[in-house]
């Protein structure tokens, strides 16, 4: 009688084989979906750190804002008179999208003076535009704008007037309001997404 050999059929390594396949498959869709939704994770986070930093500017310009009397004696209408002082914030707001706040603000460093800070919507994109800081009038004109925010496909502005609550601007605009509401729509892979920012009172 021949002697009985050790070892695997060949229908135990094809067995064999097969089940490492299947594992090796679970595991490999197992981590590109763990790799999926990391790359999400981050999108997401950096999306929502670009919208946090550009209303963090935002309300740090408005909290700037001057609040001194500002004079220009070279535009007085009359020797001795002093200039209409112009307002430290405007806003520009109309139903077709357009936008435009305008401020008048301390530097970082107050001793260099006061400085023009334009925030507008373009297309989807809102755009941020600072002048150099000035002791003294005339201010600086605006430099070029950068852009803080994509995908915005609508921005509506409110201001507060007093004993009637948040409204339109009048007229399409308001200098010195008490009060900002901002409400933006912007648009992600997942859908449209609103915020609402709150700024005041500013007085």
């Amino acid at each position: 009688m021949k002697r009985r050999q050790h070892g695997f059929t060949l229908i135990e390594v094809m067995v064999a084989i097969m089940l490492m396949a299947i594992v090796s498959l679970i595991a490999w869709r197992g981590l590109d979906s763990v790799s999926r939704a990391n790359q999400h994770l981050q999108a997401s986070t950096e999306r929502t750190q670009a919208l946090l930093r550009a209303l963090n500017q935002l309300e740090r310009d408005l909290a700037l804002r001057a609040s001194t009397e500002l004079h220009a004696p070279s535009l007085a209408r009359r020797e001795g008179e002093p200039a209409p002082t112009p307002p430290a914030v405007s806003v520009h707001s109309a139903d077709n999208q357009r936008f435009r706040l305008d401020v008048i603000r301390s530097a970082a460093a107050s001793a260099e003076g006061l400085l023009r800070v334009r925030w507008w919507l373009q297309g989807q994109t809102l755009y941020r535009a600072a002048a150099p800081a000035r002791s003294r009038y005339p201010l600086a004109a605006l430099g070029d704008g950068v852009a803080v925010l994509d995908g915005v496909s609508d921005l509506q502005v409110r201001v507060w007037e007093p004993g009637q609550g948040w409204r339109q601007p009048s007229g399409n605009r308001k200098d010195e309001p008490l009060g900002l509401e901002i409400t933006l729509t912007r648009q992600t892979p997942q859908g449209a997404e609103h915020y609402r920012q709150v700024v005041g009172p500013l007085n």
